[in-house]
């Protein structure tokens, strides 16, 4: 069947669908009156379709300049098969990604990432999103699958973004959901990209600055400073949080080398206090060390109100208690003058976006849809402990700061 017999089918299939009611109009296309842009040129002048923006958009990329003249006049070889996939069946729940593939085996294009198109009609006609997109409708009309064509024009008309485009050009036995998992590894192996959702954006200023100080040992604190940097070109919020909480991780364990450094100075005790400390980085230990040193660290702005997330929201207030096992009140609010609980929060933030464990709520640049009731919180929490831990340094507090750059052994 050539393209342009195709098309016409496609065009014949619009006509029926949204009962538009043209005066001879199967007649007039089949017996060729009008060409394939004066088809187009009859659709979008009418009442109906001028009320849907995005089917009248839709219909400008099979214009002759879109599809090519080659298109039109040359046999289409239909491909193996056609697929929608549906992101809100079992399956493939929370694993709808924004973005596009194709090669000679597949093709696969998410409305998620063809919405993005506005409008629809400025499509790039040299595109692989294009090409998918001609290839799925084409192939669908050549094989009489009109269902799965007009399945397609509901989820465009109404904004659908939960399904994408899976294109199989050769036959096989694997399910749908393999093939869709390969394709987004290969596009990622190829340098391709999630774009990153805007709501992810932080934008948000900590607020600390510092004044020289005679009596502080800069060079000592070096090495975070490069950490501080690479927070700074942190742009969304969840790889902000993990250069925050590195910072946190290297000042809790430095107040922990700073008492051995201090003990073993004193008393001469390095063995007996390095000792004491080996094994510390299990897990188990870690959060221990975690939470007991941040209460030493920040004890004065812990009791000052420094942490205040209140008020909650009721989503926040639940989505802390049913996730991170947070205590919350019965008014919804979160003790911030409560050491455990912050450094708790803190903790296992950090673990939702660092472990991969089953049991753990997992926190990605891809899935905000799933934590989006406590993503304003999140980016309210950096800005409080960016300008608290950015004061404790510029103050050089005895909690972390070396009193000498070596340790006698002897």
């Amino acid at each position: 069947m050539r393209g342009g017999v195709i098309l016409k089918n496609l065009y014949k299939l619009i006509h029926q669908h949204y009962l538009l009611d043209i005066a001879d109009f199967d007649f007039q296309v089949d017996d060729d009156f009008w060409n394939n842009d004066e088809i187009i040129d009859e659709l979008v002048k009418h009442p109906t379709i001028i009320a849907l923006p995005n089917i009248l958009h839709l219909l400008e990329v099979f214009r002759e300049v879109k599809t090519g003249t080659n298109f039109l006049t040359d046999e289409y070889t239909p491909l193996n098969n056609v697929e929608l996939l549906n992101f809100s069946e079992d399956n493939f729940r929370k694993r709808n990604r924004a973005f596009s593939y194709s090669d000679t085996q597949f093709g696969y294009l998410a409305l998620k990432k063809l919405s993005k198109i506005n409008p629809i009609s400025s499509i790039d006609s040299t595109s692989q999103d294009y090409r998918t997109l001609i290839d799925y409708i084409a192939t669908a009309i050549s094989k009489g699958e009109n269902q799965k064509v007009t399945n397609l024009f509901n989820h465009i008309q109404n904004s659908h973004v939960d399904w994408g485009i899976l294109i199989h050009k050769f036959d096989h036995p694997h399910n749908s959901l393999s093939i869709y998992s390969y394709l987004y590894y290969r596009e990622l192996l190829q340098g391709g990209k999630i774009e990153l959702d805007s709501r992810l954006k932080y934008t948000f200023a900590h607020g600390a600055t510092t004044v020289f100080s005679g009596t502080t040992n800069y060079e000592q604190y070096f090495e975070v400073f490069d950490i501080v940097n690479e927070l700074n070109n942190s742009m969304d919020t969840i790889t902000r949080f993990l250069k925050l909480y590195h910072i946190l991780e290297y000042l809790v364990y430095r107040a922990e080398l700073v008492k051995i450094e201090i003990k073993a100075r004193v008393n001469r005790t390095f063995i007996r206090e390095i000792h004491g400390f080996t094994g510390k980085g299990q897990s188990d230990k870690e959060f221990e060390i975690f939470k007991k040193n941040f209460k030493e660290i920040f004890k004065e702005e812990i009791a000052a109100g420094a942490f205040q997330l209140n008020p909650l929201t009721n989503q926040e207030g639940a989505f802390l208690k049913a996730y991170w096992g947070i205590e919350i009140s019965d008014t919804n609010q979160i003790n911030h003058r409560d050491a455990i609980s912050i450094s708790t929060l803190i903790y296992r933030l950090r673990n939702s976006i660092v472990h991969n464990k089953e049991s753990e709520f997992h926190i990605t640049t891809t899935n905000p849809d799933d934590y989006i009731d406590v993503l304003d919180l999140i980016k309210k929490f950096i800005q409080i402990l960016e300008n608290q831990v950015f004061n404790k340094i510029s103050s050089n507090a005895d909690s972390i700061r070396y009193r000498s750059n070596h340790i006698e052994l002897y």
